[in-house]
């Protein structure tokens, strides 16, 4: 972006602000919006339209042209893709250790992967969070998904999730958890999505004191916004209501880029669980520090 901001001025007649623009200037913002950096594109085509205002019309046009043409050209290789194909993903790791009147470990790591299909959306996440103090493990949380969404038209969608969660230290053995239901985006935007959801679900847990076995209503909300650029904030809640019990989990995060796919991410997390083994608190939380990197 640097070497584009560096030449403009040597492109960009300032004076000729009623001439059209000419043709070096319309590749240089073709070629600004085709890189996919929307940091750069935005910079290019606001010079100049400010340089060219006679001409702010015919920038519009030329960036919403190039705009649907890329999303046509992704919608059809979506159409002919493979389960394979297409996906992304990211892991993030963090962790210390403390050595002298106690000796503690802290490791927490994590792995996501997306797919996002013309009608069928995918996602598998899985994490770990340790920490080992003088022998004795005080925090022992793992948790893997799978969620599998079905989309039908622009806002509703139908999805279905798969999902294992241990907690030790809190008591919980295991709790395997099957959901399905109804999603609508109530907001879509480039920067700014809102997901919430609903349904049925079943859900296995073995307590240290106890097995549970019952149907339990899913409700959940996911919340992205990309404040800048290079930094998005995110808050997913999901809630699970079962007879005269439920348990809530929530993690909101702020993740900032730091150079090209590495980024640090900052996140806590919240699970509550109204009818904790005898002994155990309500609520625990979790604080992380890690490194992402996008791949």
């Amino acid at each position: 972006m640097k070497g584009y901001l560096a030449i403009l001025p040597l492109v960009l007649a300032t004076p000729a602000l009623a001439e059209p623009m000419t043709p070096s200037v319309k590749a240089m913002v073709e070629k600004a919006v085709r890189s996919g950096d929307k940091a750069k594109a935005d910079a290019v085509v606001g010079v100049a339209k400010e340089t060219y205002p006679d001409s702010a019309g015919e920038i519009d046009a030329l960036v919403a042209s190039i705009q649907a043409e890329q999303e046509a050209a992704r919608k059809e290789q979506m159409a002919h893709a493979g389960f394979f194909d297409n996906w992304k993903g990211s892991g993030e790791l963090g962790g210390s250790k403390a050595t002298g009147n106690s000796d503690t470990v802290t490791v927490a790591a994590g792995l996501t992967l997306n797919k996002e299909g013309r009608v069928w959306r995918h996602a598998i996440t899985a994490l770990a969070d340790l920490q080992r103090s003088d022998g004795d493990n005080t925090q022992e949380r793992y948790a893997a998904g799978y969620k599998i969404d079905r989309k039908f038209g622009e806002r509703f969608y139908l999805f279905g999730t798969f999902g294992w969660e241990r907690n030790r230290v809190a008591g919980l053995k295991s709790r395997f958890t099957e959901a399905l239901g109804l999603g609508y985006t109530v907001i879509n935007q480039p920067n700014l999505t809102w997901n919430l959801e609903g349904g049925p679900a079943l859900r296995q847990a073995k307590f240290v004191d106890r097995d549970e076995n019952g149907v339990a209503f899913r409700a959940a909300s996911d919340f992205a916004w990309s404040i800048t650029p290079t930094t998005k904030l995110t808050q997913l809640t999901t809630g699970f209501i079962e007879g005269g019990s439920s348990s809530i989990l929530s993690t909101t995060a702020v993740t900032a880029q730091l150079i090209g796919a590495l980024s640090a991410r900052l996140s806590f997390n919240v699970q509550y669980e109204s009818d904790p083994p005898a002994g155990d608190k309500h609520t625990d939380t979790i604080t992380r520090a890690t490194l992402v990197y996008d791949f």
